[in-house]
């Protein structure tokens, strides 16, 4: 495997006419997993989880995105050296992008090439819009948003939770049970469940039954770590927790991907237990770090997360393009 330091090498001997930009193929997957690995001052979360093939192949079969016309990869001397994604949905305004290029290559264009092409395929799917995630203390990031006169219009955190944290069982309310997902009947269950809980969440873009479909069939699932809150027969809340079993330090991290209460049902401490249940079986796997997303207009959410022992890691800017 090519290291960091030698693709930096050989990119300051190269001129930047050698590079050129395409779309993805497959099997493009680990050199796009190196590129990322290769670029530490870009945190790049895939639905709140680390970087791995798995996570990667899920990108690539969300129905979200068509990764044959909306995927990009920078290839230099056959490595990949920068890439592009645009998630857009029909019929919806708001298209959303990511750009990382290498640190080698930096500061060559590359950047501004491949913003083009986001921009340009922005447009011809109707979008008006154009938004994407930058690092707060990524300052080079946020120059090159700013210079292009992007301007910045929310913000959301990552939290994280220490493996030694002793976080008290949960206690569940009155009325309640629990019980654990059930692949080939419950992939409809979440994503009406999450439609009806995040309905009013910023900029909320609507699960489809491809997405949750793609989460069943990643060789990480695992059913057990899903748990469901039941009231009278109906769902009423979930937690989902994974760990990536493709990932290099699966076995010390967990993600709790998604947390949610039917509106009629909260203020009574189930999105608390649920949480606590997650925590709970993520750290009987042995994790050693529990991370998760919050967004900046739920200050529910980050309380209650920060009540059991969660602490912001990271903050993330959200800009916008309008095209």
């Amino acid at each position: 495997m090519t290291s960091p330091r030698d693709m930096a090498v050989s990119a300051a001997q190269t001129p930047v006419c050698q590079w050129r930009i395409r779309c993805f193929r497959s099997g493009d997957e680990a050199a796009w997993l190196e590129l990322l690995k290769a670029a530490p001052d870009f945190p790049y979360l895939i639905f709140s989880c680390s970087p791995s093939l798995d996570a990667l192949r899920m990108i690539i079969e969300h129905p979200s995105m068509d990764a044959a016309h909306n995927l990009w990869f920078a290839e230099a001397n056959h490595r990949l050296v920068g890439c592009a994604e645009l998630w857009h949905d029909e019929g919806r305004p708001r298209s959303v992008f990511k750009v990382l290029v290498h640190p080698g290559w930096r500061r060559r264009g590359l950047g501004t090439e491949l913003l083009r092409r986001v921009e340009q395929r922005a447009r011809s799917l109707g979008g008006t819009r154009l938004d994407v995630m930058v690092e707060q203390g990524h300052s080079g990031g946020r120059a090159f948003l700013q210079a292009r006169r992007l301007r910045e219009v929310h913000r959301c955190w990552d939290m994280v939770l220490a493996t030694d944290s002793d976080v008290t069982p949960p206690q569940w309310p009155r009325g309640y049970t629990i019980r654990h997902f059930v692949t080939g009947q419950d992939e409809m269950t979440s994503v009406e469940l999450e439609n009806a809980s995040f309905r009013n969440e910023w900029e909320y873009a609507p699960v489809q039954a491809g997405e949750i479909e793609g989460f069943v069939r990643s060789p990480s699932f695992r059913p057990e770590g899903v748990v469901y809150a039941v009231s009278q027969g109906t769902v009423v809340g979930e937690c989902w927790a994974w760990i990536d079993n493709s990932a290099t330090a699966a076995s010390c991290h967990g993600d709790i991907w998604c947390l949610c209460v039917h509106p009629e049902h909260r203020s009574r401490g189930l999105g608390r237990a649920l949480l606590r249940c997650g925590v709970e079986w993520l750290q009987k796997q042995g994790v050693g770090c529990i991370s998760l997303g919050v967004d900046g207009a739920n200050d529910g959410a980050k309380r209650l997360y920060e009540s059991v022992g969660f602490r912001a890691a990271r903050t993330h800017l959200w800009y916008r393009e309008e095209l």
